[in-house]
């Protein structure tokens, strides 16, 4: 029978009914798998792409005093060389990098704006903000004898206060006493995330914790950056280890929060689209199966008289309606076969051009992402196989409905 079939699906052209039902379903197929295939694609790169930002601009995991998971404000903690040599001794533990934060107000002639100033070092990876810059240069935070009194801003708050690079903007701190300092705008970047680009500064290190007159080893806390997400929880475990019997020598206690647990709404608006995904893939299979079902019924009715002369010489209903679920299978292979080419050739032209773009107000990107799950690709593509396949056995009894005298007749 499948021999059988293989040429009744060569020969699908011959009629122009069974022609037009053939490519009916066969696009039916490819549509389906197209938008799968893109949509599981493009809202996985999408996730990934804003996990991975959150988690440049915050780490994976961050070391702080434990009493900031209580307060809004972030506390100081003591946090050691030796104690970094510790944390980078973390199976999958890539860097650590300590920072210092002070939250303060920025103030030109026509405007003033709340900003988070965060102090960074020679030791903090500076890849991601590199690729944010908008203009300007990245100051040697951390470098040289003296604390630089260079900053970069982000485009918002440029915007906000009429800043440009090489302007000097005044800053006031509120420690213990009101502090100010004068900066240069050395350079403006656009994470196209508002959470971080409305207040977000960057600053050296040493001119923040200066501020606050706090000691060279006092942060307010560390980053600890991994390779992905993929052993997130089972590190983070592991730096607990390390920290959380420890107390510095003002007898504060460590914490470990994971970048999940200090952004949860970012991470839970990320989970609903799984949601949006599921529901696109059941829409999708429907509309494969229907059209596959309304070709599968065609093609039987307009082969009524060559299932008539089968029967008369001696096929039973079941080699019968197994040669037709042959000839399915055969045409949706087809179909998820040009809904992949299509949608990998749509796919690796966004990753290569951007040419579809984003308002990264709304979607924190400026282009669509894209990704290739592969393993879950394979799945998609094999289970529209056997469910469209499944789906259509009910259909293929309509074979058994059809008298061999009576279909040799049929026109």
């Amino acid at each position: 029978m499948l021999s059988i079939a293989r040429r009744l699906y060569n020969n699908a052209g011959g009629s122009r009914i069974s022609a037009s039902a053939v490519r009916i379903a066969t696009a039916g197929v490819a549509i389906g798998v197209l938008v799968m295939v893109m949509s599981l694609s493009i809202a996985l790169g999408f996730q990934n792409e804003v996990r991975r930002k959150v988690a440049d601009i915050a780490g994976y995991i961050e070391v702080v005093n434990a009493k900031s998971m209580y307060q809004s404000t972030s506390l100081s903690i003591q946090i050691t060389d030796s104690l970094v040599r510790e944390l980078r001794a973390v199976p999958g533990v890539v860097r650590v990098q300590r920072y210092a934060v002070q939250t303060g107000m920025f103030k030109t002639t026509d405007a003033f704006r709340g900003t988070v100033v965060r102090g960074i070092g020679t030791e903090y990876d500076l890849t991601f903000i590199r690729s944010c810059m908008a203009e300007g240069h990245i100051p040697q935070f951390g470098a040289g004898d003296t604390p630089s009194d260079s900053i970069i801003i982000s485009g918002r708050t440029a915007a906000a206060l009429k800043l440009k690079t090489g302007d000097r903007v005044y800053a006031y701190f509120f420690t213990n006493q009101l502090r100010a300092r004068r900066y240069i705008v050395a350079g403006i970047f656009n994470t196209y995330m508002s959470d971080f680009d409305d207040n977000l500064v960057f600053a050296d290190v040493r001119n923040v914790q200066g501020i606050a007159h706090w000691d060279k080893d006092i942060y307010s806390g560390a980053e600890v950056i991994l390779p992905g997400f993929q052993d997130l929880n089972e590190i983070a475990m592991q730096v607990g280890r390390v920290v959380l019997s420890l107390t510095d020598s003002n007898g504060q206690y460590y914490a470990n929060p994971t970048v999940r647990e200090i952004y949860p709404q970012i991470f839970s608006w990320l989970t609903l689209l799984d949601t949006n995904v599921i529901a696109i893939l059941i829409l999708m299979i429907c509309v494969a199966c229907v059209t596959m079902v309304s070709g599968l019924l065609i093609i039987i009715l307009e082969r009524t008289q060559f299932i008539g002369i089968m029967k008369a010489m001696g096929a039973t209903n079941s080699q019968l309606r197994h040669l037709f679920l042959y000839l399915s299978a055969m045409i949706v292979v087809r179909g998820i076969v040009i809904g992949n080419a299509i949608a990998f050739a749509l796919l690796y032209l966004q990753k290569y051009t951007g040419i579809a773009k984003l308002d990264p107000a709304n979607y924190y990107l400026n282009t669509v992402p894209v990704s290739f799950p592969w393993t879950q690709i394979a799945i998609v593509n094999i289970s529209t196989l056997i469910i469209c396949v499944l789906v259509l056995v009910i259909p293929s009894y309509l074979v058994s409905r059809i008298h061999p005298a009576k279909s040799i007749r049929f026109e």
